[in-house]
């Protein structure tokens, strides 16, 4: 994302307005960066980030909003389900895989976080692979291909990073913008206390 940092007007605005009894002494402008940006989509709503760069470490908070209204990115999937539902989402077959990359950006399931491999280089924990399993990354690697169901929303074909595992998932999206995985299989079991690398395709 390209993120543009606003002016302190803007910034005091944006900290008034996600500001609760709960979190009301996180933040401060002049110890805070506030910044925002654009993503395909959505209409008007945009992703901000507020940084408290007083503490140490410092920490940021992410929000969807539309400059009045803000969601807090919780880790689950009901703040952008929020923002789907006020007929703010405009899915197509080329903003789908910013959708669903965004998506498990933001909301992990039971067992932890999920990532969606478009390019086997950006797989967590690549590096430390030993050189069997690296290989297989990329053998097994399959692009990212979408379907557009029309009016059922589309289905989506991609390589997931779960649990440890490299997994060829079958996602569907529905016109509001809900994310089911619907199948999986998975294609490499890193086993990383023996570095056994087991290929199922």
């Amino acid at each position: 994302m390209h993120w543009q940092r606003l002016n302190r007007d803007d910034s005091v605005k944006t900290i008034d307005s996600v500001k609760s009894d709960m979190n009301a002494g996180l933040f401060n402008v002049a110890t805070s960066e506030v910044k925002r940006a654009r993503v395909p989509f959505y209409k008007s709503y945009q992703v901000y980030q507020i940084t408290n760069f007083a503490s140490l470490p410092s920490f940021s908070f992410q929000y969807l909003g539309d400059g009045k209204f803000f969601q807090h990115l919780d880790g689950t999937e009901s703040p952008i389900y929020v923002v789907n539902d006020k007929g703010d989402l405009s899915l197509s077959i080329g903003t789908v895989q910013d959708y669903l990359e965004f998506f498990f950006t933001n909301v992990g399931d039971e067992d932890g976080d999920i990532v969606l491999i478009t390019n086997p280089k950006d797989m967590p924990l690549l590096d430390s692979l030993d050189m069997d399993v690296y290989q297989a990354v990329f053998s097994q690697h399959k692009p990212i291909h979408i379907e557009d169901k029309e009016s059922l929303g589309f289905l989506v074909e991609a390589d997931l990073y779960k649990e440890s595992q490299l997994v060829r998932a079958k996602i569907e999206i529905s016109p509001k913008g809900r994310v089911n995985i619907a199948e999986q299989k998975m294609i490499i079991h890193q086993m990383l206390d023996s570095s056994r690398v087991e290929s199922v395709l």
